[in-house]
């Protein structure tokens, strides 16, 4: 519980680590120097952040609800160490995968921890007194029941051994 607590304070409070005007550090890849592209940011803007400090990119979803599932489309770069394979701009398509990939699942516990008022305490709050009142009524006449067909040795259902 505490733990969906701080992911909803994160998601709400904190904004995506997205630095639109640094000066990108440039590497060589294959002769050539490349660095991350900016507008990586309007593509994958929903997830993407970069790190300054480690010249590198992390998915915010991935971080906060990340599954243990084994080797999935590069999780691990993506969550832990970083994805700085500025050459390969194909990779972040392949890690975010198909409907049911993990990343996309991440993205789905995201926007359903920021549906605060379909969670199921939410609900609880709502219910009208009148509603609970009725609620607790119910419940009590079912314990009692109960309780009187424990204290005779009945059964909790029909007992009929005819053949019809």
């Amino acid at each position: 519980m505490i733990e969906m607590k701080i992911r909803r304070y994160y998601l709400q409070e904190k904004k995506l680590s997205q630095p639109h005007k640094h000066d990108f550090l440039q590497t060589k890849f294959g002769g050539l120097m490349r660095r991350f592209n900016p507008i990586w940011f309007k593509e994958y803007g929903s997830w993407l952040e970069y790190s300054i400090e480690k010249d590198a990119t992390y998915c915010l979803y991935c971080y906060l609800f990340t599954q243990d599932i084994g080797m999935q489309s590069g999780s691990d770069s993506f969550v832990t160490k970083g994805f700085n394979s500025w050459n390969k701009k194909g990779k972040l398509d392949l890690y975010v995968g198909g409907i049911n990939s993990a990343h996309n699942q991440a993205l789905k516990n995201g926007e359903n921890l920021m549906k605060q008022n379909q969670h199921i305490q939410s609900v609880f709050v709502k219910q009208s007194n009148q509603d609970k009142i009725e609620y607790q009524t119910q419940l009590n006449a079912i314990v009692d029941c109960i309780r009187f067909l424990l204290h005779r040795g009945l059964a909790f259902r029909g007992y009929d051994e005819s053949d019809d």
